[in-house]
């Protein structure tokens, strides 16, 4: 999608990484927060009755809280290009930021400012990277069960154009507690027994299986929906809300008080668009990002 920078940086030792987003103008945003474990950084500046109207980047990192701390270094980038709310003192970039608990995959060294930073200068448009790669580095799906192992999860996306040229693009960061599944219904991840056969998380609690222990496994699901249609940031409240969907179709179970899903809608153009038609596209394109994060998942040794 035209202006719309994204870049990565990996760290596949440590078992982390961040995704940054970046755009040519100031961009409209809301935000949906559908899981209880969130970790988070200046969302408050993206609430509906909020003074500053737009974000200047968006972050998803690595690292959990800690991780949160590399928005420095995408702050620092977007300083010297001379983007950010005008102060008196100077442009203060305005960039909200969401986290995934990823410490305990490798070593726990969550993503740095300098891993931001370099993120943004590598940034490029049309970027085709996907799987373990930035955010999705360390990401895994399906911890739910005792017994059962877990696979990798990781960074996807999805897009569509209609034929007037209104494009909705999904990308989505895949750490969920529960099984991902295609469109089908289908599982494609998620936890697996020691033979290599999905346990089925959803089935497995109706049963009456008891899940783990949960309060050691933080899981989160991230995504952002990008748009060239002009919105207000009510719409796309609203457009977030109902892309919601395409995670609920996507992830089973989601959105636990150990899941912190968080959902972004941000509008980078002003083509006139339906506001129904594009929150459908949104549902879409977030159900294909995920399944794409999984697509080559494989057994983490868990």
């Amino acid at each position: 999608m035209q202006s719309l920078k994204i870049g990565h940086s990996t760290h596949l030792d440590h078992g982390t990484g961040l995704t940054v987003f970046l755009f040519d103008q100031p961009a409209n945003a809301a935000y949906v927060l559908c899981g209880s474990s969130p970790a988070s950084r200046e969302l408050g500046v993206i609430e509906l009755d909020a003074t500053v109207q737009h974000i200047d980047g968006l972050v998803f990192s690595g690292g959990s809280a800690f991780g949160l701390a590399a928005v420095d270094g995408v702050m620092r980038w977007l300083q010297e290009q001379g983007k950010g709310f005008v102060t008196p003192a100077g442009v203060i970039p305005i960039v909200p930021a969401a986290g995934i608990y990823d410490l305990g995959v490798q070593r726990p060294h969550p993503p740095t400012p300098e891993d931001g930073y370099q993120a943004c200068v590598t940034a490029i448009e049309n970027n085709p990277l996907r799987g373990r790669i930035g955010v999705g580095t360390g990401a895994s799906v399906g911890k739910l069960l005792p017994n059962t192992l877990c696979m990798s999860g990781g960074f996807g996306h999805a897009q569509m154009t209609l034929e007037n040229g209104v494009t909705v693009g999904a990308y989505a960061v895949v750490n969920s507690l529960g099984d991902v599944r295609d469109k089908q219904g289908n599982i494609i991840a998620g936890a697996q027994t020691r033979d290599g056969e999905f346990a089925n998380c959803e089935k497995s609690l109706l049963s009456g299986v008891r899940e783990k222990k949960l309060e050691e496994i933080i899981n989160t699901t991230l995504v952002a929906v990008f748009t060239n249609a002009k919105f207000t940031r009510q719409e796309l409240k609203r457009i977030a809300k109902v892309a919601l969907g395409g995670m609920a179709r996507a992830i089973s179970p989601v959105f636990t008080r150990f899941d912190g899903d968080i959902i972004f809608a941000v509008s980078l153009g002003d083509k006139d668009a339906s506001e129904v038609t594009v929150s459908a596209m949104a549902a879409e394109m977030v159900q294909q990002a995920i399944v794409s994060a999984v697509k080559d998942s494989i057994i983490l040794e868990k």
